[in-house]
């Protein structure tokens, strides 16, 4: 208690001893202070992230239990699973336009609110292609809140809290597979079944599990219109009292103290505060937003980190897809072998080289199988319950020194990488296959350097930029990696390792951590 009062009247000595009645966005923030609204705004993009992910990865589950009831092949499963991500790459640049443009706030509330609507019509398609079409659908409007969450809760919150509670904010995005496989693990085993005959459909378990993950966007979509837009954005767009009505209003829920006795009475520009400038076209200003992003001075940390944000989701989320293909043949391995002086990889291969050196299996014919297995789903939640407490850690303990921790995350996937082809204990490899993937926790830092390297007006372009682009890559990942593995699993973990370090190198070369004053 005497702590938080001391930090108190500190924090009420600097105000008096500055001058804060002309400041820009940036010092008005700083006053406003971390409190209350920062702490539900935080909430809420966190749970906004978590329904996007959940929305574009539990498909996966989906898709696995429904596969008798759409009749699909293994390669129409493959795509239909791929779908939202493919949704993430179309949709990404025009909601970084509208972003940029009409606002963080508005375009999170219209976009996943209509990313409710169909994603909960594809629980009720005949078949796949239409399941298929009404996903890429949702996908490309849930996946705004991708770089949408992120940059709104950025720019509401100051320079020295940023970092940690965008850290945080990751943490549902890390877990958003588990808690879709949280969900599923008490849903796929019902066994109701109800006829809609002029659907021509019968409404299983695993239409009621697409309708469930569905839910978390419309409550997102709700839960926004408590808070604000963000000051900078309005600042950008030179609505510079409307931005100080909201920096009121934050400093008052922050503090309890009434909003006309927030110090700042004006606010002045900042360097990035970049008034949009009408264009000819739509697609024009688009054009103009994404290639300023490739200019100087923008262009050596524009390339940087889009060569970091292609291995880091080749890697954390292509491998992620793999996840519960690799832990069934390990549990199967370990059931049937035991697994004695086998590697991983040698894991990998295991079931495929037993059934093709069968001497008594003359023909093989496909068989519907739609159980989705415990250890599936079982395995998500693990990965999510350790990302998710491995970024939790890292939120509070790293978000000042952002550079080092990525190069460590970096540094411990490749070495990861090399011991799962060394180690040859086939529970070690699985563990160390965990570390691997753990690349992902360094999504979270690459969007805080998304926020602090550009200015208010191109944030949402290049995040929303970035995620096409990353989604992409796992896109490509996803469908190397299953023929990588096939060919030469060794050389393809080897490999990745050699592709990983190359990340370290280029993470050296961006931009030191501002040391904040205490």
């Amino acid at each position: 208690m005497q702590k938080k009062l001391t930090k108190h009247i500190e924090i009420a000595e600097d105000v008096q001893n500055k001058n804060y009645s002309s400041v820009t966005v940036e010092d008005a923030l700083t006053v406003t202070g971390f409190g209350k609204y920062n702490f539900g705004l935080l909430l809420v993009c966190s749970f906004t992230l978590q329904a996007m992910g959940m929305d574009l990865f539990g498909i996966s589950f989906v898709v696995a239990a429904a596969v008798c009831d759409l009749e699909i092949t293994m390669q129409q499963r493959a795509l239909l699973t791929a779908v939202p991500l493919i949704g993430v790459v179309m949709g990404a640049q025009i909601w970084g336009y509208i972003s940029d443009t009409r606002g963080r706030r508005l375009t999170l509330v219209l976009s996943m609110s209509v990313g409710f609507v169909f994603a909960a019509l594809s629980c009720l398609a005949p078949e796949w292609k239409t399941m298929a079409a009404l996903k890429l659908i949702s996908s490309i409007f849930t996946s705004t809140s991708n770089s949408g969450s992120y940059t709104l809760l950025g720019e509401s919150c100051s320079s020295r809290a940023r970092g940690r509670a965008m850290l945080l904010c990751t943490c549902a995005l890390m877990c958003s597979q588990a808690s879709a496989a949280v969900l599923a693990y008490p849903i796929l085993p019902m066994e109701f079944s109800y006829p809609i005959n002029f659907l021509n459909i019968t409404f299983r378990s695993w239409r009621l599990l697409i309708l469930v993950l569905a839910v978390p966007c419309a409550i997102t979509a709700g839960l926004l219109q408590f808070f604000h837009e963000s000051p900078k954005f309005l600042t950008s767009q030179g609505r510079y009292d409307e931005a100080l009505v909201v920096l009121k209003k934050i400093y008052a829920c922050n503090t309890g103290d009434r909003a006309e006795n927030f110090p700042v009475k004006k606010l002045i520009p900042d360097n990035e505060d970049q008034t949009a400038e009408a264009q000819d076209s739509f697609l024009k200003s688009l054009w103009h937003q994404t290639v300023s992003l490739f200019k100087p001075p923008l262009l050596k940390d524009t390339m940087r980190l889009f060569y970091l944000v292609i291995i880091i989701y080749m890697t954390g989320s292509g491998f992620i897809l793999w996840l519960p293909y690799v832990m069934n043949n390990l549990f199967y391995v370990l059931k049937s072998t035991g697994g004695d002086g086998m590697n991983l990889c040698t894991v990998i291969g295991y079931p495929t080289d037993t059934y093709m050196n069968s001497s008594n299996i003359t023909d093989f014919t496909e068989i519907c199988n739609d159980t989705v297995e415990d250890t599936t789903l079982f395995s998500a939640m693990t990965y999510g319950a350790l990302a998710s407490f491995s970024n939790l850690v890292l939120s509070l303990t790293c978000g000042s020194r952002k550079r080092s921790a990525m190069m460590c995350i970096l540094a411990m996937s490749a070495t990861s990488a090399i011991l799962l082809n060394v180690v040859r204990i086939p529970l070690a490899g699985g563990i160390f296959f965990f570390f691997f993937i753990m690349c992902a926790l360094s999504m979270g830092l690459l969007s805080v350097y998304f926020v602090e390297l550009y200015p208010t007006s191109l944030r949402g372009m290049v995040s929303c930029v970035s995620m096409m682009v990353g989604r992409l890559s796992a896109f490509l990942g996803v469908n190397a990696i299953g023929a990588l593995l096939s060919f030469n699993c060794e050389a393809t973990f080897y490999g990745w390792s050699v592709l990983l370090m190359s990340a370290i190198v280029i993470a050296w070369f961006l931009p030191r951590d501002k040391q904040h004053d205490k």
